[in-house]
């Protein structure tokens, strides 16, 4: 309940929670959508804790989202929270499909649309077991979580992918925690039930992988086309030239503490991020070449 993020304090230490930064950012984003004609909300990933944490938590604990209310801002705790069975991982931070669905079906009822939350549920099923990120060694004894992955319907194809996405699927680094922020994809979905542009900013509980654990999956198979970037900062310049109908923005309740200034250049960041891991993989590629040139030699 630590971690770099020191989540227990959160729900004790107000002071944390910079809610005067949020109100006027969210007063910010309210003029730029506005001034641009684009619906938005704001979906709070609740923490693990807020749903299944009452027996762990002090007494008194108030949830960070629980602070900031606001009628852009959608906080699905209430509704994960009545889900049965639990819609997180036992070992994992992040939430399963059905957590998921819950949380994206929160967001289309705030924004007025339909949304079947068993539509997942009839693609076809491949089943994996892994430990979570909150497994270690000395859960040797915790078996692994099941997870029920779905295939993206044929009608979805990605039609875009980033140099940062690029880069990390051809050097096999798709974890490489570095090169999250920025990931930028493009899905097009012909078969989708709503006829609309879409923007996804996001973390880990969106992704560019689009698996259907995570909120990209579900935009995908929702809407005609949706622009997933991985970033809590805007890029306020790429969403006026994307144009959407609808902006989803999503943020962990665990990273509130952070409270962006939307001034977030994709382009500028990918130059800078691909820059630092070139060199890398450059100075990794020629060690491993000078290594094999050394043995074969021998």
């Amino acid at each position: 309940m630590g971690g770099s993020n020191d989540v227990l304090r959160l729900y004790t230490d107000a002071d944390l929670l910079p809610i005067e930064a949020w109100q006027a950012r969210i007063a910010a984003r309210e003029a730029f959508f506005a001034g641009v004609g684009v619906e938005w909300r704001m979906l709070l990933v609740p923490e693990k804790l807020s749903v299944h944490g009452d027996d762990l938590l002090p007494v008194g604990s108030i949830p960070p989202a629980q602070r900031m209310v606001h009628r852009r801002l959608v906080n699905p705790t209430a509704a994960l929270r009545r889900l049965v069975p639990s819609g997180y991982a036992n070992t994992d931070s992040h939430w399963l499909p059905e957590g998921a669905a819950c949380g994206f079906a929160q967001v289309m009822a705030a924004l007025g649309l339909a949304f079947d939350a068993a539509a997942p549920e009839r693609l076809a099923l491949r089943e994996v077991s892994f430990h979570g990120d909150l497994w270690d060694d000395s859960h040797a004894d915790l078996p692994p979580d099941r997870f029920a992955r779905r295939a993206l319907p044929d009608s979805v194809r990605r039609v875009h992918a980033n140099r940062i996405v690029a880069f990390k699927e051809a050097n096999g680094l798709e974890n490489e925690t570095g090169l999250h922020t920025g990931s930028h994809v493009v899905w097009r979905n012909h078969a989708a039930p709503h006829q609309a542009r879409v923007v996804l900013f996001g973390s880990s509980f969106s992704d560019y992988r689009a698996e259907c654990s995570l909120l990209s999956f579900l935009a995908a198979i929702s809407f005609t086309e949706v622009h997933f970037v991985w970033s809590a900062d805007l890029d306020l310049g790429l969403i006026t030239r994307i144009a959407p109908d609808i902006a989803i923005l999503e943020m962990p309740e665990r990273f509130l503490t952070h409270c962006p200034r939307d001034e977030f250049d994709l382009t500028a960041h990918e130059d800078a991020v691909l820059a630092r891991y070139d060199s890398l993989v450059g100075a990794s590629s020629s060690s491993s070449s000078s290594s094999s040139s050394s043995s074969s030699s021998c």
